[in-house]
Parts: C-alpha cells; structure tokens; sequence
C-alpha cells in the first residue's frame, strides 16, 4: 500500500459496523489531545492516522492511545495529491461498509442534536434514510483580538479558546463534481478578498458510508462517484488560529507542499508579517453556543424526519 508503513501492533477488528476515523497529521501535538477526546465522547470506535513526519512528539502521543492505528510515511505530501492519495488507500483497506469520518486534527464534527444523540444512532438514521454522505459547512473559529496572541494548551477545551465565527456571509456555487456545490465565506475569505486572492471553499464531505473504489478527489470537498447525501446537514468547528498559527504558515509557506504550491499559507505568510494586528471578530461575528444554534442561523440542516427521531430515543 503505497510506501505507508503501520507502527502499532494493535489487533485489527474486522466488523463493519464500527465508526472509524482517519487523518493525515504533522506537528499536531497541540491539537490532538482535544481532538480525540471530542470524537472519543461522540462516538468513534477508532482511529486509522497517518504521520508525515512529525518533529514535534506527536507520534509518541499517537503510540501511546489504545484505540489509535498508526502509520507513518515521509513521502511528498504534495505528490501524493496532499494526501489524498493515501487517505483513499487507507479507507479501501480499513473503512469498506464502516461509516468513515475523514478529518484534519483540527476540525471537530457536530450535527444537529450531536449533544444528546451518539455518532451511532446518527448513523443508523443514515442507514434508515439510504443516505451515504453527510455535508457539511466548514466554520472557520477564532478569538477576540489578533490572531498571534491566541492563548491555548494542549488538553483545554479547543472552543475556549477561539470561541467566536462568522454567523453571516456565506455563498453557494454549483459545481459540476459531487455533491455539485461548494461555499465560501467567513473570516478567511475576508483576508483574502483583503488581499485580491481567491477565497478556500468551506464545504466538506467528511462523513461517508465508504466503499471500496469511493474516492475523495478534492480534498474532502469532492468525491466519486456521486453518493446519496443525508437530508441533515452538519457542521466542522475549524481550529486553525491557535497561537501556533503564525509559526505553522510561515513554516508551510517555506515547505510549500499544500495546494498550489502552498498558496494560502503564502497569503498567511504574508499578512502575518504586516506591522499591525489582525482581528478576525468583528459584528457579524457569534459565540458559539452549540448546535441548534446553528441550525437556527441556517448554517446546519435538521429535517422533521430527523427530529422525530432523535425525540424517540430521547424519550425512552
């Protein structure tokens, strides 16, 4: 399988029926503890993570969590279609008939009533519904003052830290790739209109019911072929502005391995080294509250077949 090489020793379990996450990380020891404990409480049976040569102790982290399969590679992450090519590999080999969440360390997933109601039952609505893909609005979070003052510690809370979004501002596109649409909005595509660049798409299509020979083909934006999507739609909470942030841009500026030669984390580069502060709140902007309160900003989809639902396991 590619020149990807598993660390653990781990017993793999073969049942289908298990919800199975997988990354690609590097440098995500800040992160991560927050970022497992979050899907660990919502209900991921397991982890499938790939290392791409982390210097900063996040594989010891990773060796050391029971429910983490670890792998390793010091490929290209340009090359290999910024991972993708080796995220789709690992989904034929460890996620066929699993519903598979494929996320970045610093993105946490949350449904309508993902308070209340586990992963699992989520996904047995999936199933009782034939769905075979969950979208979702990427929802980019942030402090209240300039982005390089962030105060965060591994462990903590990721949304106590960057509790802030924009509650406003997003457009659709059609696209001619499933899921045939693509948004854009909050604060990232206000640096970038700041400074004439096309704006990141934050729509994602993170939650699949994979098969073998599904592909993700851009990013999680796109996929192959077209699948089944959920009445509901979802939502990933995006940490990227914690106080690593301005070391993280630069460092990726240099390595240039991202999309584009690292376009975006050029554009970051660059703003980060202007002689003034960079605030992303502004009076579009909300505290974030919890699920409903984005379905009651539109940014999340619940459907009266879904709520009914979820009323009857909560009623039991």
């Amino acid at each position: 399988m590619l020149n990807l090489r598993r660390i653990d020793r781990k017993k793999l379990s073969t049942h289908n029926n298990e919800i199975r996450a997988f990354l690609v990380v590097r440098n995500e020891s800040l992160r991560l503890p927050a970022t497992l404990r979050h899907y660990r409480q919502l209900g991921v049976d397991r982890f499938f993570i790939l290392d791409n040569g982390s210097s900063d102790g996040t594989l010891d982290l990773l060796g050391k969590e029971p429910d983490v399969h670890l792998f390793s590679t010091t490929d290209s992450y340009a090359e290999s279609l910024c991972g993708l090519t080796w995220l789709n590999a690992l989904l034929d080999e460890y996620g066929s008939s699993c519903w598979a969440l494929t996320v970045d360390a610093d993105e946490l997933l949350v449904y309508p009533q993902s308070e209340r109601v586990k992963l699992r039952r989520f996904c047995r609505y999936l199933d009782r519904r034939g769905a075979q893909a969950v979208f979702c609005l990427l929802i980019d979070m942030y402090g209240e003052g300039d982005i390089r003052s962030v105060s965060y510690r591994a462990g903590e809370p990721l949304v106590d830290s960057s509790p802030y979004f924009d509650s406003v501002g997003y457009s659709t596109i059609k696209t001619s790739q499933p899921p045939f649409i693509q948004i854009y909005g909050g604060p990232r595509e206000r640096l970038f209109k700041e400074r004439g660049h096309h704006p990141p798409t934050v729509s994602k299509v993170p939650l699949i019911k994979w098969q073998k020979g599904f592909r993700y083909t851009i990013g999680t934006h796109g996929f192959m072929p077209p699948l089944r999507m959920s009445d509901v739609q979802a939502a990933l909470l995006h940490f990227k502005f914690l106080g690593d942030f301005p070391a993280r841009a630069k460092v990726e500026a240099e390595r240039g391995q991202h999309f584009d030669g690292a376009r975006e984390y050029k554009a970051y580069s660059d703003l980060l080294g202007q002689d003034r502060a960079i605030m992303l709140k502004n009076d579009k902007s909300a505290r974030y509250q919890g699920g409903q309160q984005l379905v009651s900003l539109g940014l999340m989809r619940t459907s009266g077949e879904y709520e009914s639902y979820c009323r009857s396991l909560l009623d039991r």
